[in-house]
Parts: structure tokens; C-alpha cells; sequence
């Protein structure tokens, strides 16, 4: 394992700490600061840009050839971290501690180390890993939020408070779909200069806003929660499995909430992000997309598509076909026949 140390704050001096420990330069665009990771080491940069106020962010879009643990080990207060790992996963740990807490993709961690307790980052070998780090010196950020602190959520107003890091704060949990937004603009941001800073730290901010609305919903009941989370995006995937798989016997919502390991309202709430539809509307889409297949298949008659799709009421079938399609099951089948018969008169005739 290749060990690096960083002795130092601010944000700008971890940059030049990191290029001092990999022998290498870094570069720098006003407050912004640049490491591209030498080839010894693998490849990608590691960047840091301070705002006002105490508020820093850096961005870890890197890959090493092999295990690579940073050690944030100073005789200082260390800020406060908010960790957002989109690509790969990596291992974080306090480092008077033995724990090892491991943050995978779509996960996020807020880390406060007690007094001078520092923070090791654990980068494994080979994997392409893309984290943001929002840093908040409490102290300097006091003052920007000291009006609203009170109406924090009770966990979070305490690490806010604890200006000389006297508690040890660890939180993990799975990022919103709004999070990871926000997180892909500032990745993929093309712009430079003040509007690119300007950019950055309205988007660190709107990290801040969404991380504490997530927060304050995690610590609701499972049943209770309402954000949708972009690991609960495979849940939304089993669910369409299923209703694919049950066409002939729907299952009720509450149902296949509960089958997926989810709620009813962030089920709801996924099929609408990821089809624009609720799960009853996407399921009649699926059935009326089965029987016009199964119709232009002319394998089964009405009846046997019907039962197939879990639909008694034929009139509400016809209704309900007719609506997407134009034609009802009786007409599409006669002109799908009529076609048919076309088709082979044109070939007999030639």
C-alpha cells in the first residue's frame, strides 16, 4: 500500500501536500488547485477550490495502480467532510480508530473527527473512482449560518456547533437522485474562470440545501420516507421485473413496495422519474403493448389475449386499446388479416 500524508490546511496547502508526497507539481488557477497524478501512481487529478466563508470543495477523479491510503493528519480541527463517492468505491476511517467504513457507488458519508483525530482515505487498486469532498471550517462558517442553525435537524445542529471538534459525527447513507444531479453539473462542468467559480460554489451550496433534506429524511421510518434515493433505482428495476413477469396476476402497489424493500411513495416516485408514469399507467402500457403483439402475432384469439394480461371486462379492454392505438382489439385483428391476405394475393399473383 502506498501511503501519502497531508499536514496541512487550508484546502489550497492539501493540494500542495498531495504534489509534495507524489514528488510531483500542481497547478493553479486563482483559487482553484490542480494535482494530475503522476504515472507512478496511476492516472486522473485530484482538484480543490475554496470559496468565502470557510467552504471548500475537492474532487477525486483518479485511478491507481495500487492501494493508495491519504492520511489527514494534522495537530489542528479538521473540517467538517461531506463525501459523495458517483464512480467506484472507497474505504474511510478515523485514524486513532480501527473501523474501516467502506462508501460505495451512490453513497455518501458527513465525517467530523474528534480534536486532532485525522481522517484516512482508502483508495483501492484499479478502479476508477470519481468522489467529491465538501470541506466546511466551522469556525469560518459560523457566520453563515448562525440565523438558521436552530431549525437544523438536532444531529446535524450539533456538529455544526461543535466548533472544536470535540465529538466524533458519522453518518452514511445512500445519496438522492437530486444530489446526484448535482453532482454530475459539477463534474461535468465545461466552463472557466469566475464563471466556472461562480458555478461551483452555487452548486456546493445546493449540495449543502439537498444534503440536509436527505439527511432529516433518513432519519424517518422506512415507511415514512419520501426521497428517492439513486440506489433505490434497482428497486424500481425488480418492480418493472415483476410486472413484466405477473402481467396475467397484477400485484397490488402496496405489494410490490413491500417485495422490492421499498414505499409505495418512493415507488411511485421512481416510475415517474424514470417513465414519466405511475405503476398503474405503466403496467397498462405494458399489457396493451403485449396484446397488440400478441394481435399482430395472430396466435391467440381476444379472449385468451385478455385473460393473458390479467383483463376480464373486454369492453374495458376494447376501451382502454382503442385509446392507445386508435383501433380496438376486433379492428386491429381484421386489419392485420386483411393485410395478410393482401400480401400473399400479391405474392401468388407473381
Amino acid at each position: 500500500m502506498m501511503e501519502l500524508f497531508v499536514r496541512s490546511l487550508p484546502l489550497k496547502d492539501v493540494i500542495a501536500n498531495l504534489a509534495e508526497e507524489m514528488k510531483t507539481s500542481y497547478d493553479k488557477n486563482c483559487n482553484e488547485y490542480i494535482l494530475n497524478i503522476p504515472a507512478a501512481y496511476g492516472k486522473g487529478l485530484i482538484r480543490g477550490i475554496n470559496f468565502t466563508l470557510g467552504f471548500g470543495l475537492i474532487e477525486y477523479n483518479c485511478f491507481f495502480k495500487e492501494e493508495v491510503s491519504i492520511h489527514f493528519s494534522l495537530n489542528n480541527i479538521h473540517p467538517l467532510k461531506f463525501i459523495y463517492c458517483s464512480e467506484g468505491f472507497l474505504k474511510h476511517r478515523f485514524e486513532e480508530k480501527e473501523d474501516i467504513h467502506q462508501i460505495d457507488q451512490f453513497q455518501n458519508v458527513v465525517v467530523s473527527s474528534s480534536s486532532s483525530n485525522g481522517h484516512v482515505l482508502i483508495f483501492p487498486r484499479n478502479i476508477h473512482i470519481r468522489m467529491n469532498s465538501l470541506e466546511i471550517n466551522r469556525t469560518d462558517f459560523k457566520t453563515k449560518i448562525d440565523c438558521d442553525i436552530d431549525n437544523l435537524d438536532r444531529r446535524l445542529r450539533s456538529v455544526f456547533k461543535d466548533l472544536r471538534a470535540k465529538h466524533l459525527f458519522y453518518y452514511h447513507g445512500n445519496y438522492s437522485l437530486a444530489m446526484a444531479k448535482c453532482i454530475q453539473d459539477i463534474n461535468s462542468s465545461k466552463q472557466t474562470g469566475f464563471a466556472r467559480r461562480l458555478l461551483l460554489e452555487g452548486k456546493a451550496n445546493e449540495i449543502l440545501s439537498i444534503q440536509i433534506q436527505d439527511f432529516e429524511d433518513d432519519q424517518q421510518n422506512d415507511s415514512r420516507k419520501k426521497i428517492l434515493r439513486k440506489a433505490d433505482l434497482k428497486q424500481i428495476e425488480h418492480a418493472v421485473k415483476i410486472l413484466k413477469e405477473e402481467l396475467a396476476n397484477p400485484i397490488t402497489i402496496k405489494d410490490l413496495a413491500k417485495t422490492v424493500g421499498t414505499n409505495t411513495t418512493k415507488l411511485q416516485e421512481g416510475f415517474q422519474h424514470m417513465f414519466g408514469v405511475s405503476v398503474n399507467n405503466y403496467l397498462r402500457k405494458l399489457r396493451l403493448e403485449f396484446a397488440r403483439d400478441q394481435l399482430i402475432l395472430g396466435e391467440l384469439n381476444i379472449s385468451e389475449i385478455a385473460e393473458q394480461i390479467g383483463i376480464v371486462n373486454k369492453s374495458y379492454f376494447s376501451r382502454i386499446f382503442k385509446e392507445a392505438y386508435g383501433l380496438n382489439p376486433k379492428e386491429l385483428s381484421q386489419q392485420i388479416k386483411s393485410l395478410a391476405k393482401k400480401h400473399r394475393s400479391i405474392i401468388f399473383n407473381s
